[in-house]
């Protein structure tokens, strides 16, 4: 029986051997509370300490600009509801993609119902983000921005750099969904210069249930989750010091080896990409070049993804649709929407998503697998 095979690493990702040893010894060796003033306790404090560092070192920036959480969720919750709310006396008027994270579209939503004036700006056909017509949107008045480094569906990059410059002069406060971002992007403070970005553990080799926020000094937030004094009065609540120890492994890693995965992953995407497109009436849905190296997105006309990724998962791969499940029904991808696609056109894709672990045999396998459920489907369709 082949092996199984994972290529849906934007959903989540293995364990990576140097964040697994992190959370066990750090678990083990410092349990206490690191809110507490005894020796466990500060013990506890020197692991959290230490991860913090570690995680600065590998982002650029101070230590106390950084800020562990739950997730990138709660990360990203936290910074558009507390810069925003931060900032009324500045103006109420809230720009982002229309492709961005559902934590960040639900955090928007939010806004808009406390009277924020909230802008959605639509993608290019090809999923980018034309920086233009974003900072056309932040008119006086915008507060808080939101654009992601890249999107999760699409694997499109976005000019995160760029308008994030343009707007500081402006006084806006910049907001960056990084979480698929380290280790096939520059995820340094500098480089991406957003205020405020966001980070996940599970999607980079580390633990679930940890994550953290980039905030940028001298950026006010107002804190979402309440009940404690815990990371400089930001985010309340006893740390996850095991987590944030497993988590700064994973991203030290992602940042040390980010050229030779993404020369790796660059070759095996096209690889990837050549033999679902030798597939008639089967398109790319996202960029050609430029998007995300790990990240490929398709279109198979007269298929429907869900029935391709359960047959899939039959013959031991796993990948993820273009559309999310809702309660009594299949909805099309708000992100392939807000491309233009039709829903019949979102309702027929597939992402494929790959980590470190797939090679060229693995590549070849899902495009001969894929070939042969695409066209069994399409004669059952007939």
């Amino acid at each position: 029986m082949p092996r199984r095979l994972y290529f849906d690493a934007n959903a989540s990702t293995p364990l990576l051997p140097a964040a697994a040893e992190a959370v066990a010894r750090v678990g083990t060796e410092a349990w206490g509370n690191p809110s507490s003033a005894h020796e466990e306790g500060r013990r506890a404090r020197a692991a959290l300490d230490t991860a913090r560092e570690r995680v600065a070192t590998s982002l650029g920036c101070r230590p106390r600009e950084v800020v562990f959480t739950s997730g990138a969720t709660e990360a990203l919750h936290l910074a558009v509801l507390g810069a925003a709310r931060a900032r009324t006396s500045v103006g109420r008027r809230v720009v982002v993609s229309a492709v961005e994270h559902p934590a960040v579209l639900d955090a928007a939503d939010r806004l808009a119902e406390e009277g924020y004036d909230v802008v959605r700006v639509g993608p290019r056909p090809d999923g980018g983000i034309d920086p233009a017509a974003f900072l056309a949107a932040a008119t006086p008045g915008t507060t808080v921005a939101c654009l992601m480094a890249a999107n999760h569906e699409t694997g499109a990059v976005f000019p995160v750099p760029a308008v994030a410059a343009a707007l500081r002069t402006r006084g806006v406060v910049t907001v960056t969904d990084a979480a698929l971002a380290p280790g096939l992007l520059d995820v340094s403070v500098d480089a991406l210069g957003a205020d405020l970005i966001a980070f996940s553990g599970h999607k980079i080799g580390g633990p679930r249930g940890i994550g953290a926020l980039f905030v940028r000094r001298r950026t006010r937030l107002v804190p979402v989750q309440r009940g404690g004094v815990q990371e400089d009065r930001v985010r309340g609540g006893t740390e996850h010091v095991a987590g944030a120890a497993g988590f700064a492994a994973a991203l030290a890693h992602a940042v040390r080896t980010r050229a030779e995965r993404v020369e790796r992953l660059t070759a095996l995407r096209r690889r990837l990409l050549e033999g679902l497109l030798a597939l008639p009436h089967t398109s790319l849905v996202g960029p050609a070049e430029g998007g995300l190296a790990s990240t490929v997105n398709v279109a198979f006309d007269g298929c429907e993804g869900e029935a391709l990724l359960v047959n899939l998962d039959l013959e031991g791969i796993a990948v993820s649709t273009g559309s999310a499940c809702a309660v009594g029904g299949t909805e099309a991808s708000p992100v392939l929407l807000a491309m233009g696609c039709s829903a019949r056109r979102a309702a027929s894709t597939l992402r494929f998503s790959v980590r470190d672990d797939v090679g060229e045999a693995d590549v070849d396998r899902v495009c001969a697998v894929v070939t042969g459920v695409v066209g069994r489907l399409r004669s059952m369709a007939r």
